[in-house]
């Protein structure tokens, strides 16, 4: 199966704050078997950032995703429910 390449940034504003949403394609490399070697993935991530700056080390929110159209609709989705995000957080 190809992996296209995926780079989205987003920036969401909720109750005057700001939150960095991001869906990457990424390489697997926690195999324990060598087979995986070109296995890749999907991931979107929601951030808060404090000071005009993304604190990368506690996301709110992440998901993964096994194809490029999956990620595309799942990007989107974070950006249009990142109120209900951000709220469970």
């Amino acid at each position: 199966m190809e992996h296209k390449d995926l780079e989205l940034k987003h920036i969401s504003i909720v109750d005057d704050k700001k939150y960095f949403i991001s869906t990457i394609k990424m390489q697997v490399r926690h195999s324990w078997l060598n087979q995986q070697n070109n296995l890749f993935v999907y991931e979107t991530m929601v951030f808060k950032t404090e000071n005009e700056e993304v604190i990368y080390h506690e996301p709110l929110f992440n998901q993964r995703y096994d194809c490029y159209e999956k990620a595309i609709h799942g990007h989107q989705s974070s950006i249009d429910t990142i109120s209900s995000i951000v709220k469970e957080n």
